[in-house]
C-alpha cells in the first residue's frame, strides 16, 4: 500500500495529482528542538487516524495554536520557543495525532516540585521505547518557574468556577442558537461558515488546556495525603462531585427510556430493533412524542459522540440511531440504577469518606488544611475541565454540521459514495472540489483506500526525531490470546469499588446489543458517547485511560467501579466471562470462563 502527499490540485479535470511518498498527506515534520513525541493520552481521545479535513479545520490551526496560548498563559513556555505557524505541542504522523513528549518533560523541569522523570512516569510509564531525558541549554528557566508558581497560587485560590468559563459557554450557545439555515446556504457558504469556527476553536482550547492542567491539583493532593492509608480513599473523595458536563445526557436519556417503558406502542417498536425504528415510531402518537423529545435532546446534546475530537465523527446529531441504541440498553434497567440514584449513592460515599479522613487526621491541622485544599480544588476544577471540554466540542460541532451538509449534497449527486467522504479532502482543496467535484471522485475513492489502510498500521508509541516510513510500520495485531480463568490483569485504578459480574464486551457504543443491567462493560476506549451505557452497568473496564479520563470521571460521578489501562481488554476478556474488578487497585480477575 502506497501513501502520498498532495502537491497540488489540477484545474483541468485531472483530479488530485499525487506525489508518491511513504508518508501521509497531513503529516508534519518533527521539531528539531523538541523531537520526542508520544501517542500517550492522544491515543485515548483519537485512537484512529484523524480525517484530513478534521485535522486541517480543527487541529492544525485551532487546537495547536490554542494549546500554545494555554502553555503561554500557564507560564511553562514562551512564544519564541516553538514554531508560531505549526506549534510543536501536537503533531500528525501517519495520520495519527501525537503529543510532544519533549515539551511535556520540559513542563516538569520548569514546574516547582516536578521533574522530567516525574512527567515521564505520569504520561509514558515504563515503556521500553522511551529514551532517558538529557538536559539541554535553556531547559531550566527560573523566570518561567516563578510564573508557574504564580499560576499555581491562583489555581489553589479558586473557590468556584471563574466567570470566563460561563462567558465562553454563553458564547458558544449563542453561536449554536444563531446557526444559519444550512439547507439554504450555498456550497461555498457552508465551507466559509465552517472555516469561521477555527479561530473560535483556538480561543476555547486555551482555557481547556489551562483548566485541564489545573484539574490534576485536587486529585494529586488527595492522593498524596490519603493514598497510603487506603488506596480507595482518594477516588472516593472525588466521587459524586456534581456539575460534570458529561453527565446530563445520561439523565436525559434515562427519561427517554422511561417513556419507552411507559408505552406499549413504543416498547413494541423498540423490540423490533434499531433498524427502521424512527419510521416505526412515527406511526403512533406516543412514538411521535418520543421523536419530538429526541429532537430536543439532539439539539441540546448532539455535539457528543464517539471520537468527537475528530470533526468527521458521526456524533449523536449526525447519527441519531446511536442515541436510540443507548436508550434501548437503558430501558431494561430498573429505577435503582437511575443516574439520580447512582449519583446519590456516590455522594453519600464521598461524604462518608470525608468523615473517615477527618477522623483519621483529627488534631492534625496541617493535614486537615491539605484535605480542605484538595477537596475544594477538585470540586472546582474537575468540573471546570469538563466544562471547557464541552465548550470545545460544541464548537467543533459547528464545523462538523456544515461540512456534513456539503457531503450530503455531493453524495446525493453521486459525486461522493457517502457524506463522510467529504472529510477526506484538505481545506485547500474545497473550492476546487465545489467548482468541479466530478473530476475528483476517483481520486477521493483512492484516498479513502489509503486512509483506511492507515488504521491497519500499529502507530509507534514513541517517535524520536525521525518518523519511520509508513512501509516500515508494523501491522496491528489481528488477534490476542484470551485470558485464562484465574488470571489477573493489571491496570490503572479508576473509580473505587469492587464488583463481580458477567463481562459484556462492546466495541461500538452505537451497537450495545447484549448489555444487560448488572453486567460489567468492557470497552476498548470510552468517551461521552459511551456514558449512557455506564448507567445499567455494574462496572467498567477500559483498555486505555488516564486518572482524569472520561471513563474515570463519569464512573466516579455515578459511583461505578472502573479500571482502565487493561491492555487489549476487549480481546483478552472473553465476552460472557465472570470477572471481578477492583477499581481501587486497578486489577481485573477472570473468575470463570463461559461454557
Amino acid at each position: 500500500m502506497r501513501f502520498w502527499i498532495l502537491e497540488n490540485i489540477s484545474l483541468h479535470g485531472k483530479g488530485l495529482e499525487k506525489n508518491m511518498e511513504d508518508r501521509w498527506i497531513t503529516d508534519w515534520e518533527p521539531s528539531n528542538r523538541f523531537p520526542l513525541y508520544t501517542r500517550a493520552n492522544a491515543g485515548e481521545i483519537l485512537p484512529n487516524p484523524i480525517s484530513p479535513l478534521g485535522w486541517d479545520l480543527v487541529w492544525e490551526t485551532g487546537v495547536s495554536r490554542g494549546w500554545a496560548d494555554g502553555c503561554h498563559r500557564w507560564g511553562t513556555f514562551t512564544p519564541d520557543e516553538t514554531d508560531p505557524d505549526r506549534p510543536d505541542y501536537v503533531s500528525c504522523f501517519g495520520g495519527y495525532v501525537y503529543l510532544n513528549a519533549g515539551l511535556i518533560r520540559l513542563q516538569g523541569v520548569r514546574s516547582p516540585g516536578m521533574s522530567a522523570e516525574a512527567m515521564d512516569a505520569a504520561f509514558l510509564g515504563n515503556h521500553p521505547d522511551v529514551p532517558p531525558y538529557v538536559s539541554q541549554e535553556g531547559d531550566e528557566r527560573p523566570d518561567l518557574t516563578a510564573k508557574i508558581e504564580e499560576t499555581s497560587a491562583w489555581v489553589m485560590s479558586l473557590e468556584e468556577l471563574p466567570n470566563e468559563l460561563t462567558e465562553d459557554r454563553e458564547k458558544i450557545l449563542s453561536i449554536r442558537d444563531r446557526r444559519p439555515d444550512l439547507d439554504s446556504m450555498s456550497e461555498l457558504e457552508l465551507v466559509e461558515h465552517a472555516r469561521s469556527m477555527t479561530p473560535v476553536i483556538r480561543e476555547f482550547f486555551e482555557p481547556y488546556y489551562v483548566y485541564g492542567t489545573a484539574s490534576a491539583t485536587g486529585p494529586t493532593i488527595l492522593g498524596q495525603l490519603c493514598g497510603e492509608i487506603d488506596p480507595a480513599l482518594p477516588g472516593r473523595l472525588i466521587s459524586g462531585l456534581g456539575g460534570i458536563d458529561s453527565a446530563p445526557p445520561s439523565y436525559a436519556m434515562w427519561e427517554l427510556s422511561r417513556q419507552v417503558n411507559d408505552s406499549s406502542d413504543i416498547t413494541s417498536a423498540f423490540d423490533e430493533g434499531i433498524s427502521g425504528l424512527q419510521e416505526r415510531l412515527a406511526t403512533s402518537v406516543d412514538g411521535e412524542a418520543l421523536l419530538s423529545d429526541l429532537a430536543q435532546f439532539l439539539s441540546e446534546h448532539g455535539a457528543r459522540g464517539p471520537t468527537e475530537w475528530d470533526a468527521a465523527s458521526e456524533t449523536w446529531e449526525v447519527k441519531p440511531e446511536s442515541v436510540l441504541a443507548a436508550i434501548d440498553a437503558m430501558r431494561h434497567a430498573d429505577e435503582t440504577l437511575s443516574p439520580a440514584n447512582r449519583h446519590a449513592k456516590a455522594v453519600a460515599d464521598r461524604e462518608a469518606a470525608e468523615a473517615e479522613v477527618r477522623t483519621i487526621f483529627d488534631g492534625n491541622d496541617e493535614a486537615i488544611g491539605a484535605l480542605e485544599l484538595g477537596l475544594r480544588t477538585a470540586r472546582v476544577l474537575v468540573p471546570g475541565r469538563e466544562r471547557t471540554k464541552l465548550t470545545a466540542m460544541m464548537t467543533i460541532h459547528e464545523i462538523r454540521l456544515p461540512i456534513y451538509e456539503l457531503g450530503r449534497r455531493m453524495a446525493e449527486r453521486g459525486v461522493l459514495d457517502t457524506p463522510r467522504d467529504i472529510w477526506l479532502l484538505r481545506n485547500a482543496e474545497l473550492e476546487e472540489f465545489i467548482n468541479d467535484p466530478e473530476s475528483m471522485t476517483e481520486a477521493i475513492r483512492e484516498r479513502r483506500k489509503e486512509f483506511s489502510a492507515l488504521s491497519d498500521l500499529q502507530d509507534p508509541f514513541i517517535i524520536n526525531g525521525e518518523v519511520p516510513p509508513l512501509s516500515e510500520w508494523a501491522q496491528r495485531k489481528l488477534s490476542v490470546e484470551p485470558a485464562e480463568a484465574g488470571e489477573e490483569l493489571p491496570g490503572v485504578p479508576g473509580s473505587p469499588g469492587v464488583v463481580t459480574g458477567r463481562a459484556r464486551v462492546i466495541t461500538d457504543p452505537g451497537d450495545p446489543r447484549g448489555l444487560e443491567p448488572g453486567e460489567i462493560l468492557v470497552a476498548p476506549i470510552t468517551d461521552p458517547s459511551w456514558t449512557p451505557l455506564f448507567i445499567p452497568a455494574a462496572g467498567v473496564v477500559v483498555e486505555v485511560g488516564a486518572p482524569l479520563s472520561h471513563s474515570v470521571i463519569v464512573s466516579r460521578e455515578f459511583g461505578i467501579p472502573c479500571v482502565t489501562g487493561i491492555l487489549d481488554a476487549a480481546s483478552k476478556i472473553t465476552d460472557g466471562a465472570i470477572i471481578s474488578i477492583n477499581g481501587s487497585t486497578g486489577t481485573v480477575t477472570i473468575a470463570e470462563l463461559p461454557e
